[in-house]
């Protein structure tokens, strides 16, 4: 045979050591089993999701994680932020941020949950209108 065919020196060497001493066989799928098992249970983000806990008639803070303020509109689940005259119709209101409001209901539309508030202060005041929830803080 060519030199080419052959397995390297390096594994042929491992490959008797597995064979003539089985214990070195079970060391290596140990250290393998212990190396995947660490990075099973290390993964994940650092960051943990807090879920706001509100409840119907709390008085809540309306603040847009993302900066600017929370939108309201007259049905949940419409997150479009375009100029059309449709979605003009739709549209209550666009409170600034720290806005106190109340809650007036919940509701899950796909996955996403959404509450219905009524506006307490700000150029809104008094308007009703659904927000999704990340836009809402307890307290």
């Amino acid at each position: 045979m060519s030199e080419d065919n052959n397995p390297s020196k390096a594994a042929v060497s491992v490959l008797d050591t597995l064979k003539s001493n089985p214990k070195a066989l079970y060391a290596a799928i140990g250290a393998a089993v212990v190396v995947v098992l660490i990075l099973a249970m290390s993964g994940g983000g650092e960051e943990m999701q807090i879920t706001t806990a509100v409840t119907v008639g709390q008085q809540v803070t309306l603040d847009n994680p993302n900066g600017g303020g929370s939108h309201l509109t007259v049905v949940p689940g419409l997150m479009s932020t375009s100029e059309a005259e449709d979605d003009q119709d739709q549209s209550v209101c666009v409170t600034k941020a720290g806005t106190k409001a109340t809650v007036e209901e919940e509701m899950v539309v796909g996955q996403l949950p959404f509450v219905k508030v009524k506006v307490l202060d700000g150029d809104c005041q008094g308007k009703s209108g659904w927000t999704s929830k990340v836009n809402v803080k307890g307290g």
